[in-house]
């Protein structure tokens, strides 16, 4: 087996310097700071969800007022339709805002105790971020191009 020389460095040979410490504190203070935003944002979306369903559901007649013929069965599927979505983002959004924040606050903690498991928990919380929207995005993308297909088979 080789012997690693002092200048080479390993992969299991990595320390933490000083600065790289400020760096990952710095990332864990930013990654508390966007879970946290990011759980706010979550409660907004399922707040407006309510909302949404709520007003639509409640004000049919208004919309006769205005000139609008309403059926009130399709406005309360528009409110239940509305309110899906934004529940949907809400909860998408508060998922992935906790595994930021769960990153932040235990690499917080693994470099305040200088813990080699909680820095690798950190790093697994981090995994799971990256994962969790890496897979949304995958979908997303996903959904787009069905829906790109669709609309140009529907135009023939």
């Amino acid at each position: 087996m080789e012997q690693i020389q002092p200048g080479n460095t390993s992969l299991f040979q990595l320390n933490l310097d000083a600065n790289n410490s400020y760096t990952l504190r710095s990332a864990a203070s930013w990654a508390k700071v966007l879970g946290i935003i990011g759980i706010i944002f979550g409660i907004l979306f399922v707040g407006i969800g309510l909302l949404v369903q709520n007003a639509v559901n409640k004000s049919p007649g208004q919309f006769e007022e205005l000139g609008y013929r309403s059926n009130t069965g399709v406005m309360e599927n528009m409110g239940t339709a509305g309110m899906v979505v934004y529940l949907c983002m809400g909860v998408i959004t508060i998922i992935g805002s906790i595994f930021a924040f769960n990153f932040g606050g235990k690499i917080a903690t693994a470099l305040r105790t200088n813990d080699q498991n909680t820095l690798r928990t950190a790093f697994g919380a981090l995994r799971n971020y990256f994962a969790y929207w890496g897979v949304l995005m995958i979908i997303g993308l996903l959904l787009m191009i069905i829906g790109i297909a669709a609309g140009t088979m529907q135009k023939m």
